[in-house]
């Protein structure tokens, strides 16, 4: 995919309640957003594929470590369509697409919202266990700085869906 042409930058702007997989509100949720060309017509899934997937190797590395071994969320298979980087896709619309992953600590959920000028990346996680709080409360400092990174990163690297 090559280098950033140039420096896009996320924000973090206000997270939307919508599409919570369940009756009770999210323990945490952020959402960022990035400015998106009007010739990048990548869908969501695209989009998520190139904000997690085409990430730097070593940054691939780091977000799959802190996922499986310092959360304990349960990756399903990268290789599998039906995931991205491992998160479950438990469901595509044509501007959005939904991510999910468990642990014994928590459900964790990405919500990957693309209009014609934004994408914006909506973190939820919902805890499960009283540790997850603190946990999360650690973890959450690198979420907030890698986030906007992916994001940013993602949209300086646009590609059309065809491609």
């Amino acid at each position: 995919m090559g280098r950033p042409t140039n420096s896009t930058r996320a924000y973090r702007v206000a997270a939307d309640l919508e599409n919570w997989a369940t009756d009770n509100s999210p323990d945490y949720r952020d959402a960022f957003e990035v400015q998106v060309l009007s010739t990048d017509t990548r869908t969501p899934e695209l989009w998520a594929r190139a904000v997690f997937e085409r990430a730097p190797r070593l940054v691939r590395w780091f977000l799959l470590l802190g996922w499986r071994w310092v959360l304990g969320l349960q990756l399903g298979p990268r290789s599998s369509l039906d995931h991205v980087l491992g998160w479950r896709i438990t469901s595509k619309e044509t501007d959005a697409i939904h991510l999910e992953l468990r642990s014994t600590l928590m459900t964790a959920q990405l919500i990957l919202r693309v209009a014609s000028s934004t994408a914006v990346l909506t973190t939820h996680v919902s805890y499960t266990q009283r540790l997850a709080h603190p946990l999360w409360t650690a973890v959450g400092l690198i979420h907030r700085q890698m986030v906007p990174y992916l994001l940013g990163r993602a949209a300086s690297c646009p590609r059309r869906a065809t491609s």
